[in-house]
């Protein structure tokens, strides 16, 4: 497995990792209006690749086939965390997890935060964030709980410890791809 900055063309790749990983793993938690609204089969995939560009993911990339996805920002804000279902529990989400903490040592920043859907929240909590505040949103006149969640990163080991082997979980976005509203 590779983890590295995502390349212009890979759009498509990248978009079946977070199609996949919506609408196979969470939508055990989440109604199909939520799942079809968050990842549309009809995405317009221009506005995809602005954001892409934008954002500058990181990918995980196992037999060159893209298998996860991930984005930090410069404050140590962690928005999509994606891994596909069929590569979940196989380290990639950990290694992910780690590379975004590697990153986030390098912006100097030593708590990281992400808004957590429920499919994901034990992969969190197993890797030392805690809750710090439970969202209780309805979207489209459906629930659609999320919890910010926040990890303090002790030290340079934290967050240089690279790689791991174990379970790859997904983030859910609490906003649509269009509007970037929070519901």
């Amino acid at each position: 497995m590779v983890i590295r900055r995502y390349n212009r063309g890979e759009e498509g790749a990248v978009w079946k990792v977070y199609l996949a990983a919506t609408h196979e793993s969470i939508a055990r938690d989440y109604h199909p209006d939520l799942i079809d609204r968050w990842a549309p089969h009809d995405q317009d995939m221009g506005q995809w690749a602005h954001r892409l560009a934008q954002k500058n993911p990181f990918v995980a990339v196992v037999d060159e086939e893209i298998v996860g996805m991930a984005e930090i920002d410069s404050h140590g804000f962690i928005d999509y965390f994606y891994v596909h279902p069929r590569w979940q529990n196989r380290g990639i989400g950990k290694a992910l997890l780690a590379t975004l903490e590697s990153e986030a040592a390098k912006f100097g920043v030593n708590v990281i935060a992400a808004d957590v859907s429920i499919t994901a929240k034990t992969f969190f909590l197993l890797r030392g964030f805690r809750v710090t505040e439970t969202k209780s949103n309805v979207i489209l006149g459906h629930p659609a709980p999320n919890f910010r969640m926040q990890k303090t990163l002790n030290s340079e080991s934290d967050a240089l410890r690279g790689p791991v082997v174990g379970l790859g979980v997904s983030l859910t976005p609490q906003h649509d791809i269009s509007t970037r509203n929070s519901g």
